[in-house]
């Protein structure tokens, strides 16, 4: 079991229903966890205060009690300390970098897993835009990028994270308008893309629900890399059907979708800068360059013991080449994902 955790309960998650159950939800964490201090977050990224100044204060486990965007900025912290391990609790709207590590989206059945305290660690994305952070799953921009960034502006009475999220996904996958870009992977020799659509860099396979790159938690453990997706040309109803075919990850393959591994990508946009999000945090809004590298080991998770991640394709789809992306493609499914 853990011992002497900090955790930061953030009472918006989960649009708000986290903090009406406050009392509740700290009364079952110590079923599980036992007596623990602990502090509420006040206002956006106030989690990178709380976790710093518990850090300094001598604590050695913080635990993030929320969704995808209380655990990021805790683990921007907790990445610059290789002591201090970080525990997470299923309390958010989607919780990816939860799922990709088989933390089960359920508040008890993840202060299950917190309370066996197994610990590994974990590669992270060190970002460079209009500013510096870590992604832990996932890092994108496109129209995705736009709906993350209206996700903390608009419709603020949606109470279901996961219907706002998709309902602006569809919003912004309308009104998003194709950018040139210039894309560098590791020292291999700058592509342009004439009509970016949408580019993700990850560690893992699923955002907001879209399995946007099955299997790809597998291939970035083992060839210590990052899964890269593109997606471009697309307009309209043609990214509306992607979207589709996404969510059970049946794109792979469709005319316009573009899939490579790396470990470091450089991102130049040609027009209107692109908005950066990860796990919901928006980092870059202005600057037209944005870098993106993996680092191992970067930081120590809480997960469960003996879990297993399946691929559900062949890891061949990563390495066709950009040209042969403009036709549609078949790339089956491994037997046992079907």
């Amino acid at each position: 079991m853990i011992k002497d955790p900090f955790v930061v309960v953030n009472p918006n998650a989960n649009t708000g229903r986290l903090g009406k159950n406050l009392e509740k939800s700290v009364a079952l964490a110590k079923e599980y966890l036992g007596d623990f201090d602990y502090a509420t977050t006040e206002g956006p990224r106030h989690e990178i205060e709380l976790a710093q100044k518990a850090i300094d204060e001598g604590y050695k486990t913080l635990v993030a009690y929320g969704g995808d965007g209380t655990a990021t900025n805790m683990g921007n912290v907790v990445v610059n300390h290789p002591d201090v391990t970080l525990g997470l609790i299923s309390a958010g709207s989607m919780c990816d970098w939860h799922r990709t590590n088989s933390i089960p989206y359920d508040i008890e059945e993840s202060l299950a897993v917190l309370a066996e305290g197994h610990s590994e660690k974990f590669a992270a994305i060190k970002c460079k835009g209009d500013e510096e952070s870590y992604s832990f799953d996932m890092t994108d921009a496109g129209f995705t990028g736009k709906a993350s960034y209206a996700a903390h502006h608009e419709m603020k009475w949606m109470k279901i994270g996961a219907i706002k999220y998709n309902y602006l996904a569809v919003k912004y996958v309308l009104k998003f308008k194709n950018v040139p870009c210039t894309v560098t992977i590791d020292d291999n020799e700058p592509l342009l893309i004439e009509k970016l659509t949408n580019i993700f860099v990850s560690l893992a396979d699923d955002i907001a629900g879209f399995r946007v790159l099955p299997g790809n938690t597998v291939f970035s453990k083992k060839n210590n890399d990052l899964g890269i997706g593109i997606l471009h040309g697309k307009k309209g109803m043609a990214r509306i059907a992607m979207l589709a075919k996404a969510i059970p990850g049946k794109h792979i393959g469709i005319e316009g979708f573009w899939c490579s591994r790396g470990r470091k990508v450089v991102i130049e946009s040609h027009g209107e800068p692109l908005i950066f999000s990860t796990e919901g945090e928006i980092y870059n809004f202005e600057s037209p360059v944005v870098e993106t590298e993996r680092i191992d080991d970067a930081i120590n998770l809480i997960v469960p013991k003996d879990r297993e991640y399946k691929a559900e394709y062949d890891e061949s789809y990563f390495h066709e080449k950009y040209e042969d992306t403009f036709k549609k493609r078949k790339f089956e499914r491994l037997p046992d994902s079907k």
